[in-house]
């Protein structure tokens, strides 16, 4: 967090590639998002987030529910290429 607070970056990314993505992302988004200074701070995050491999739209919403802007489970770089254009676009 204090490398956050002190580089203020546009977007953080959070990348799962153990299978405990949905469990580690909702302890970290909740610790970022009580931070005062990155409280508006867009969060993603992608990769393997469960351990079954299987994707899960309860486990999305809930993440998303927790904190994040967006969640691209397995790996949908497509879908977080889009999401990075718009957001550039946005920034712009």
């Amino acid at each position: 967090m204090h490398t956050c607070r002190e580089l203020r970056p546009d977007l953080v990314v959070l990348s799962s590639v153990n299978g405990h993505g949905f469990t580690d992302g909702l302890r970290v988004i909740r610790t970022i998002r009580e931070q005062r200074g990155l409280c508006r701070v867009p969060v993603v995050i992608g990769g393997k987030l469960g351990t079954d491999g299987l994707r899960n739209a309860g486990c999305t919403r809930r993440l998303l529910n927790a904190g994040f802007d967006a969640v691209f489970d397995n790996g949908d770089l497509g879908a977080f290429e889009l999401f990075l254009n718009r957001h550039r676009t946005a920034a712009a």
